[in-house]
């Protein structure tokens, strides 16, 4: 597993992360982790991305204002969605030099306020052939990702020693957000064996929230360096966000991994359907 965050230039974030407080049924987490997702089942796209931004609740109220500030400054009505920078989208007109300067921003803003980006990634192709049929139906490989990006988040929270809980925020019109409700019930059931600092998991509009148009950034930025398409003159910046010493890290699933999961769902499937049928 490729795994890294720069701990050094981390701990001064993750030591004020601590030190918030939240409310006594954590409702409102002190760590909040914003996701999104990038590729699909398309040959073209055969990497499947989640990933995005963690951030403390103290630093998101500024850095909503500031995106917006940035976005007003371009003249860009909200959301960014990178797919609209294509030829087609609302942003195609946007010159080269502007986009650059756009991205230089948001590079800047993403990497001030965040505790640390972070990507989950799977390939369709290890996905259909090391996970059992059944289990695909249940979890789609946005799933799986969502998954990985859970145990990457608690691998950094117990790194800090942070023993709360963290929220998990994604796009309300997120295509896979059955799958990605399932999964994260399972880490919930997971959690009750061993703590995983999983929390709640909610859904909000995009056009409403910069951070999660910025996690749209990192899941895209993410796969496209993964597949090895170039960025461009303008996107390049990205990789500014996605640089290790800036507490930016990923991950991939191997197979041993995935068929470890898979049997594990479906052992808990047919556990299921035992004892409903005992009824």
């Amino acid at each position: 597993m490729v795994f890294s965050f720069h701990v050094d230039e981390m701990n001064e974030k993750i030591r004020a992360s601590n030190q918030m407080s939240v409310s006594a049924n954590d409702e409102i987490p002190a760590v909040r982790l914003y996701l999104d997702e990038s590729g699909g089942d398309d040959p073209g796209t055969p990497q499947a991305v989640v990933g995005g931004v963690l951030i403390r609740y103290s630093f998101l109220l500024h850095f909503e204002e500031e995106w917006d500030r940035m976005l007003e400054t371009h003249g860009i009505t909200p959301p960014i969605h990178m797919r609209e920078f294509g030829t087609h989208g609302r942003f195609a007109d946007i010159s080269p030099r502007g986009r650059r300067e756009l991205f230089l921003k948001i590079a800047e803003l993403i990497n001030f306020h965040k505790i640390a980006s972070m990507a989950a990634t799977l390939s369709n192709e290890e996905y259909k052939a090391n996970v059992d049929e059944k289990v695909r139906e249940e979890f789609s490989v946005y799933g799986m990702c969502f998954i990985l990006a859970a145990v990457m988040n608690h691998k950094l929270a117990a790194s800090k020693s942070y023993g709360k809980r963290i929220a998990f925020i994604l796009d309300t019109g997120n295509p896979h957000k059955d799958h990605i409700v399932k999964a994260h019930a399972t880490m919930i059931e997971w959690q009750k064996e061993s703590f995983l600092n999983v929390g709640g998991l909610y859904f909000e509009d995009d056009r409403d929230l910069g951070i999660l148009q910025a996690a749209d950034v990192v899941a895209w930025g993410v796969r496209r360096r993964t597949t090895g398409k170039p960025f461009g003159y303008a996107f390049e910046l990205i990789n500014d966000i996605l640089n290790k010493q800036e507490g930016h890290g990923e991950a991939d699933w191997e197979a041993g991994w995935l068929k470890e999961v898979s049997e594990s769902v479906m052992k808990r499937y047919l556990e299921a359907k035992v004892s409903a049928n005992s009824l």
